[in-house]
């Protein structure tokens, strides 16, 4: 389980990814929640609002996943890279011309 959960927080440079770290962790305080309206405060649930609130975290981290992909340089030894903010300094890669 160790190795499954830091395959998934693997960036692919061998660092931590920030964006899945806190999509986790969304993910596990939504359920988190979920659990203690319905088991401790004996709240019906409601499958319709956990359907509406799973699919937005999902799309959301989708979203964030497909615009990182899109914004983040290839390498990580790029000087495209703001040393004050950490920020992708450039154009949109055209992953296309590959």
């Amino acid at each position: 389980m160790k190795n499954f959960i830091g395959q998934l927080l693997n960036d692919g440079h061998n660092q931590i990814d920030e964006q899945a770290l806190i999509s986790l962790l969304g993910a596990a305080v939504f359920l988190g929640l979920e659990i203690y309206s319905v088991v401790w405060h004996g709240q019906s649930f409601d499958a319709f609002g956990f359907g509406a609130g799973i699919g937005a975290l999902l799309g959301a981290t989708s979203a964030g996943f497909g615009l990182r992909a899109r914004w983040t340089p290839d390498s990580s030894e790029s000087q495209d890279i703001d040393p004050v903010t950490g920020r992708f300094i450039g154009e949109i890669n055209d992953r296309n011309s590959r």
